[in-house]
């Protein structure tokens, strides 16, 4: 399995013990996820101490309000790294509206003008402003030539089916797992096989069984598995898809 969003960057993390338990845990790969610049430095930190920690940078909505020019031109630079596969997590949330969406919006456009530049896949968070992102995105289709993840995706199968047409992957987090989460199996039912990533967003959105504790990246099984319940599919199948989708989108990642 790969962990396709993982936060080892946040501080609660013993990340020399998550990447000794990763082969039994099953896990092959993980890639760490910035979402300001301090966290995107450390992602690419991990990512050069540990053979097989992969990063993403870019600053996130609710972290974009005094975004500079000369913040923009070093995420350029970290995504010339080797182990750098993507630019993200960028986006809009409307949800928390703690930064003013004019400002979230604003912020994206740069950070796609960015990663136009950098040739690599978007990561892409979206909360609650679904029609601003479908306009943005269509405006600025031609910055989207590396591919692109909705990650940790919350929306609606219309809105899915929107975005697989663009052919961006899709990412379930373990709020796939929660029991008040009815309206996933459509979604997922409707989804490709071949679009669909597994993610834990640890440290956040821990899945059954162990929501109320901390999340890690050994728990992206739970999505594997609840995936596989609700396709009728074997869980290697979906564990090996999933991988092999990874390796897709994120084409700098070694396999193996």
């Amino acid at each position: 399995m790969i962990d396709s969003h993982a936060h080892l960057n946040d501080d609660r993390y013993d990340v020399s013990a998550v990447v000794e338990g990763m082969a039994e845990d099953g896990l092959k790969k993980i890639v760490v996820v910035g979402y300001d610049m301090p966290s995107s430095r450390r992602a690419v930190e991990l990512s050069e101490q540990y053979d097989d920690l992969y990063c993403a940078v870019g600053v996130h909505p609710s972290d974009c309000e005094g975004l500079t020019n000369e913040q923009i031109d070093e995420l350029i630079r970290m995504c010339a790294l080797k182990k750098t596969v993507a630019f993200g997590e960028i986006g809009l949330d409307y949800f928390y509206d703690d930064v003013p969406r004019e400002v979230q919006r604003e912020a994206l456009v740069r950070q796609l003008h960015a990663l136009k530049k950098t040739g690599l896949p978007a990561v892409f968070h979206l909360r609650d402003a679904y029609e601003d992102m479908e306009h943005i995105l269509h405006e600025h289709i031609d910055c989207l030539r590396g591919g692109a993840v909705m990650h940790c995706f919350s929306g609606s199968k219309e809105t899915a089916l929107k975005y697989i047409d663009l052919g961006f992957y899709i990412s379930f987090s373990g709020s796939i797992t929660f029991k008040n989460a009815v309206k996933f199996p459509e979604i997922i039912k409707a989804v490709p096989l071949d679009r669909i990533l597994i993610e834990t967003d640890c440290p956040y959105l821990t899945p059954v069984p162990h929501r109320g504790k901390l999340n890690y990246p050994a728990y992206v099984r739970f999505q594997a598995m609840k995936i596989a319940e609700i396709l009728d599919r074997p869980v290697e199948e979906i564990e090996a898809i999933t991988e092999q989708n990874t390796y897709n989108i994120f084409t700098k990642m070694r396999r193996g």
